[in-house]
């Protein structure tokens, strides 16, 4: 064999290993995203949920006679369910019983509804944005009503409208005459690509929070009338604090791995609102009750999956420093997207 021809060969040779080479760090770090995307309620089991008096003590003396209620989606009964505790009793209510996965779970501003999304089939992934329906529960009755087909991350706006991702498109629906308006679209400049949780400011409509997921990448702040993005930082799961003045998220680093930002809308001033002290500092999914004293999140003590890890549920109460933060939940269940209500 001729120099040139060994040189050609050895160089295809060289060329298949390193495309091998990247065949297996892909499938090592996407291939169990892939996995899980598809088959994640195989790994889901029915878990047992009890706490010790203990741990109900601890919660009361935290919570210092707080009357509120808190919903988050678990997968304790083998399926992701709508959860609801009460305090100061701690009675838990299992609000969903169906073979789907029910989320994203959102008090009504009288606490008296909640909508949520559920998936299409018996086991979507969180990582698949499309295939849900959005659902409102009455609380009072127990009586569920369809909202809108594919629509996810719903979110009241105000008492008689509720706001959704459909696609790429968020969308704002009346609930007593069922009309539909298309408030943005991030297929277009300049995301050209996918949002996620958006949400509208509680005080001014034309402000749309969001994440996003194409040519520009983190968390920002829409104006829909002005027509112009304002980037808050990088991340995800933007918000708005109750005023909405103000807004917090997540951010990829801290002490687990994440910390919730906060930051006024004008000007932009990032800084880090929580990063929880001790094992279970991975957080994720912040929530704050209206009136913005109290806040809950669930955190894990290292897995990440968002809809298969171990995370827990806590509640804060934001006059106190950090480490008066006292967790809720106490079972090996996944236990997600939190709200709260607070009872007057």
């Amino acid at each position: 064999m001729t120099p040139p021809r060994r040189a050609r060969r050895i160089g295809k040779w060289l060329a298949a290993l390193a495309l091998a080479g990247l065949a297996v760090v892909a499938a090592v770090h996407f291939g169990p995203r892939y996995v899980y995307s598809l088959f994640g309620g195989w790994a889901l089991s029915e878990e047992r949920s009890t706490m010790s008096e203990a741990q109900k003590a601890q919660i009361r003396a935290r919570a210092q006679g707080l009357k509120a209620r808190v919903v988050w989606s678990s997968s304790r009964s083998g399926s992701h369910e709508i959860y609801m505790l009460t305090l100061p009793e701690l009675n838990l209510f299992r609000l969903t019983n169906n073979k789907s996965v029910d989320w994203y779970s959102r008090f009504s501003p009288d606490g008296r509804q909640l909508v949520y999304a559920r998936s299409q089939k018996p086991w979507v992934s969180e990582r698949n944005p499309d295939l849900w329906d959005t659902y409102r529960l009455e609380l009072d009755s127990g009586r569920e009503s369809l909202v809108a087909r594919n629509a996810n991350y719903p979110q009241w706006v105000g008492q008689g409208a509720v706001s959704f991702l459909r696609k790429t498109q968020v969308v704002l629906k009346d609930l007593a005459k069922g009309g539909e308006k298309v408030l943005y679209d991030s297929s277009r400049p300049p995301i050209s690509g996918r949002i996620y949780t958006p949400e509208l400011s509680p005080t001014n409509r034309n402000l749309l929070a969001l994440t996003a997921r194409g040519k520009l990448d983190g968390v920002y702040v829409y104006d829909l009338a002005g027509r112009e993005h304002t980037r808050i930082g990088s991340g995800c799961q933007l918000g708005w604090f109750p005023g909405g003045q103000r807004l917090f998220w997540v951010d990829n680093v801290g002490r687990g791995g994440t910390r919730v930002m906060a930051s006024p809308l004008k000007p932009v001033k990032p800084q880090v609102y929580m990063d929880l002290p001790g094992d279970y500092s991975h957080e994720y999914f912040p929530r704050f009750s209206a009136d913005g004293r109290w806040m809950v999140w669930a955190a894990s003590a290292g897995g990440h999956e968002h809809d298969i890890a171990d995370y827990e549920i806590f509640l804060w109460d934001t006059a106190k420093p950090w480490d008066q933060a006292v967790r809720l939940t106490y079972n090996l269940a996944n236990d997600r997207w939190p709200d709260i209500f607070v009872d007057k």
